[in-house]
């Protein structure tokens, strides 16, 4: 959906508070007669976090605090006999102190209450807006990644760490990984009824995956990665030979280099592999289309995107598909070329790590990817054994700081099907 440059901005909150033992909810009863969440407009200078907490405020008197990112709905109004584009973010809360009650706005709202989960999604659901109708779903399973910390526990797991004890962690997190992909589908129905839904199948249960020969499987996954800015076409070229003699699965360079690898890769099974948008994927779609287009033409059999990342922090995702598609649409012209989509998870919650392969998958991506290796920290292994949850039967990347046989054994037994590293040859000594 090609995006409107007349907009207006809104942010509010789904606020829960724990009382007596029972969860509520946050709910109005706004001035059209609909039940909803607080929410107002994103004042210029303020960010949508500082907008959020500042409207859930004057609007019910509620101090509360995020704990991340709900989702984002777009439509278009009118105004002024001119078209806008609505964009309106909620972010899951928690009242600050939970004996406080709310007192309404009294200009803009008819009553504001908390109501136990259970009733409050009910009302919702009877009286609430359609658009926001998988936001209860959602938050619940927000909520439950929140409590006990369990997204930080998952997290800060690295590949490199006991094997067992991640196991074991997975597996208590699997029935909250299944609710999650659930409520993800459900939010990307709702707000983007047009899109052709990935086929997302969803088994958790199914990891670990058994290693029958890791040596063997580490060369089928490596793609030798070589893309420091200051990489010269000596060491590009060093690094495809040594592709050659390992025969691992691919060689991911620059643009500028995929040429002179396509030529040395030749008649080999060794794919090459460029990177297109790089690092940042803040590219102008038809750029990117035309980028890909030109690698391709250069000798490309595999293209790695990165979405815009900015984008899909706050939840854009309209900009991320809209790229992801362009770039998809390009390559898959020439037939075997496949297109890896970077979501550069470092800087994403859990649930928008979720949210985003979804995304990409139903945009045409052949796999999804964790990272370019520009970002502070890399592949983790609950985003990679997330992702590929969420694959459906399509390919995992996992890169950045994979440079241990213990790392590459475990994000292949997690699900992935590739590993982009620089460490190739260290991974099979």
């Amino acid at each position: 959906m090609a995006m409107n440059r007349n907009v207006e901005r809104a942010a509010g909150g789904f606020v829960v508070r724990q009382r007596g033992g029972v969860r509520e909810v946050l709910m109005i009863d706004d001035a059209y007669g609909h039940v909803a969440f607080p929410k107002g407009h994103v004042e210029p200078g303020e960010s949508w976090e500082q907008a959020a907490v500042r409207e859930v405020a004057e609007e019910t008197g509620i101090e509360a605090r995020i704990l991340q990112p709900l989702s984002r709905v777009e439509y278009e109004i009118t105004r002024a006999g001119q078209p806008v584009r609505k964009q309106v973010r909620l972010f899951l809360m928690e009242a600050v102190d939970a004996a406080v009650d709310p007192v309404p706005q009294e200009v803009e709202l008819r009553s504001a209450y908390f109501l136990p989960w259970d009733e409050a999604a009910k009302r919702h659901a009877a009286s609430g807006y359609a658009n926001w109708g998988f936001a209860f779903a959602k938050a619940d399973v927000l909520w439950r990644l929140h409590e006990g910390g369990l997204e930080g526990r998952l997290r800060a797991v690295a590949a490199d760490d006991d094997p067992a004890a991640w196991d074991d962690l997975w597996q208590e997190a699997a029935p909250v990984i299944r609710q999650l992909a659930s409520a993800v589908r459900d939010e990307v129905r709702t707000v983007a009824p047009a899109w052709p839904l990935a086929d997302v199948e969803v088994h958790p249960e199914q990891w670990p995956r058994p290693l029958s020969d890791p040596r063997a499987q580490i060369c089928a996954a490596v793609e030798h990665t070589l893309l420091k800015p200051e990489a010269s076409a000596l060491a590009v070229e060093a690094v495809a030979h040594e592709a050659l003699a390992h025969r691992f699965r691919a060689v991911c360079v620059n643009p500028q280099h995929i040429g002179r690898v396509a030529d040395i890769l030749a008649g080999s099974d060794v794919i090459p592999c460029v990177v297109v948008g790089f690092p940042l994927g803040a590219t102008d779609t038809a750029a990117l289309a035309a980028e890909t287009e030109a690698v391709v033409r250069a000798g490309a059999r595999e293209v790695d995107m990165v979405i815009p990342v900015g984008s899909m922090m706050e939840d854009d995702i309209w900009s991320v598909y809209e790229r992801v598609a362009a770039v998809c649409a390009s390559a898959h012209r020439t037939s075997g070329v496949q297109v890896k989509v970077i979501l550069e998870t470092h800087f994403l919650t859990y649930a928008q790590v979720a949210v985003a392969s979804v995304v990409a998958l139903s945009a045409g991506a052949d796999f999804v990817k964790t990272s370019t290796g520009f970002a502070p920290s890399g592949a983790k292994l609950a985003d990679v054994a997330l992702m590929a949850s969420l694959a459906g039967g399509r390919g995992v990347k996992a890169a950045g700081g994979v440079r241990t046989r213990r790392a590459a054994e475990q994000f292949l037994r997690y699900g992935a099907t590739r590993l982009g590293t620089s460490s190739g040859p260290a991974l099979i000594r």
